[in-house]
């Protein structure tokens, strides 16, 4: 775990300029409350488990009762983050206040969804562009980098300094988000909250470290696999491959060992649209990158998920026409 001090002075953190009217409406109701629930979806990922973990810290550094619950506690590779062991899968009690990070609909908290609706008042706090409304308020920023960012401005409104062990969930949340500063939703704001949260102890190069130099001799042997059998469609602007079930059994991967393979793809000269398939029991888990110019997140609302212009997710049946009708729409968008 990283280590560095308790709580240092607030960083230079800048306010989401956009929305300013929901940043402090969700201040207002972080102030109000004093026992307050945080969750996150399904399945998280860096960003949904950072900027939960960073809440809870930022909170108890303001002296709320904070409790993080998630139905898959911290996935498969954020137990480096200060504060993850905490998380608990069934939330216990009362809450003044229930705070959902990251989550596009209530549905998405999975088995917490029941604890989250008991609570008088709810906050939702995300960065995605679709999304069905709940709770009371609702600070949404689509221009925010993720949602780590919205957390830091929310430490900001609040001010309250903020802790190193939220600075490391913060800045985790923002560099998996943005895959290190990759993506066009990095902003100068994402930098300078960034250059803030280093400033308040969080250490950009283990984080770096931590969330992308870790594989196990398995993950990398299945990411070789699934990029020998990849195939190229519509000219060579789609890119797409399959991790299977018999793969994962094979090398001993998770489906979180899989997340570069996508980008790997999308790498590839001439390529517009990356797409992924992570098989499962009962379905494929799919995972879609565009490069320049295709709207990812319409195809993947077509088939009952979502996410962001570049960077989208859904799931689709274990079938050959499933997966044709994915390709064909992915043609469409690509002029084919």
């Amino acid at each position: 775990m990283i280590s560095g001090p308790s709580e240092v002075a607030t960083p230079r953190l800048a306010p989401a300029t956009p929305g300013a009217t929901g940043l402090r409406a969700a201040a207002a109701e972080l102030r109000q409350a004093g026992r307050i629930l945080i969750t996150t979806h399904i399945n998280p990922d860096g960003d949904a488990i950072g900027s939960a973990l960073g809440l809870m810290h930022i909170l108890r550094a303001a002296g709320k009762e904070a409790v993080a619950a998630a139905q898959d506690g911290f996935g498969g590779r954020y137990g480096f983050l200060p504060g993850s062991g905490e998380i608990v899968r069934t939330a216990e009690g009362s809450f003044d206040l229930g705070v959902a990070v990251d989550c596009g609909n209530v549905d998405r908290v999975g088995s917490v969804k029941e604890a989250l609706l008991r609570c008088p008042r709810i906050l939702r706090v995300d960065h995605h562009a679709v999304g069905e409304p709940f709770g009371h308020v609702e600070y949404l920023d689509t221009s925010a980098a993720a949602v780590g960012e919205m957390i830091a401005a929310i430490a900001f409104e609040l001010g309250v300094p903020v802790p190193a062990e939220a600075g490391v969930c913060l800045l985790a949340s923002i560099v998996e988000d943005t895959r290190c500063f990759q993506f066009e939703s990095v902003s100068p704001r994402t930098l300078q909250i960034c250059a803030g949260l280093v400033e308040a102890g969080a250490d950009l190069h283990s984080v770096i470290q931590q969330l992308f130099w870790r594989n196990s001799p398995g993950a990398v042997r299945m990411a070789g696999r699934c990029l020998e059998d990849f195939r190229l469609e519509f000219g060579g602007r789609l890119a797409w491959t399959v991790a299977s079930l018999r793969d994962f059994e094979r090398y001993g991967a998770i489906a979180e060992d899989m997340d570069e393979v996508v980008h790997e793809l999308l790498s590839i000269e001439g390529v517009e649209v990356a797409l992924l398939l992570r098989e499962s029991e009962t379905d494929h888990r799919v995972s879609l990158r565009s490069r320049n110019f295709v709207d990812v997140a319409e195809i993947a609302r077509e088939f009952g998920g979502g996410g962001h212009v570049r960077a989208s997710g859904c799931r689709i049946r274990k079938d050959p026409e499933a997966l044709q009708r994915l390709i064909e729409s992915i043609g469409a968008r690509l002029g084919a």
